[in-house]
């Protein structure tokens, strides 16, 4: 029977640490990034694609037509607000992209580890058999399955 390996990479500590500091640096870079509760994003405005090139357009409109809006309008504001909006999506874009990658590597990655997990477990079952040691790591690993039937089953997400 063929064996699943979806993943097959190591990666050096000093590479993730590497990252792991970018990442804490990119986040320092920005300190004004909020994070927001669940009801504040409820109840705010959403902007999805589209909305992009509308709030382009009526900023242009308001550089172009100024004289149109009342005086009190923030127009400096809109204008910090629009900059950033336009320099934080490629952002946006980018960390989504890194995230489904590593989100889906470790989906795959994990559907490997069960699995070969289970096949040792199956192995040291038998072991256990003929090894008091063996039979005491088997009964802490059997404790994961309790309540589920006694072990691991023929499905991916046991």
């Amino acid at each position: 029977m063929a064996r699943q390996n979806l993943v097959s990479a190591v990666v050096d500590d000093v590479i993730v640490n590497a990252i792991l500091q970018h990442l804490n640096d990119s986040r320092e870079a920005l300190p004004f990034l909020i994070n927001l509760s669940k009801e504040d994003r409820k109840k705010f405005r959403k902007m999805g694609p589209k909305s992009v090139e509308y709030v382009t357009n009526c900023f242009l409109g308001a550089q172009q037509f100024n004289s149109s809006l009342p005086q009190d309008f923030p127009m400096v504001e809109f204008s910090k607000d629009a900059r950033l909006l336009q320099q934080l999506l490629p952002l946006l874009l980018a960390s989504q992209a890194l995230t489904e990658g590593i989100n889906d590597t470790i989906l795959a990655l994990g559907s490997d580890c069960m699995k070969e997990a289970d096949e040792v477990y199956k192995y040291l079952k038998i072991a256990a058999v003929s090894s008091a040691s063996a039979k005491t790591l088997v009964d802490q690993i059997a404790r994961r399955f309790e309540g589920q039937g006694g072990g691991p089953s023929t499905t991916p997400n046991s």
